[in-house]
């Protein structure tokens, strides 16, 4: 099954569910949000909603932010 940061997820016209949860409050708070494969992105980061860190700065131009 594919994985899709928020961005992408969106962009496609997919529910977003794939990658909620597998960055923790704990580790956005220490720093340390998990790297996870988005088939839209590659290789980024995500918060705990979803949100593309790194790559969607690039790719769509979005910052998701975590607050």
């Amino acid at each position: 099954m594919s994985d899709f940061c928020k961005q992408c997820a969106d962009e496609l016209g997919l529910p977003n569910k794939d990658l909620v949860g597998v960055t923790t409050e704990d580790d956005m708070l220490n720093e340390k949000s998990q790297l996870v494969i988005c088939e839209g992105c590659g290789y980024t980061q995500v918060d705990p909603q979803g949100v593309c860190l790194t790559k969607c700065l690039q790719r769509h131009g979005v910052f998701g932010g975590w607050n």
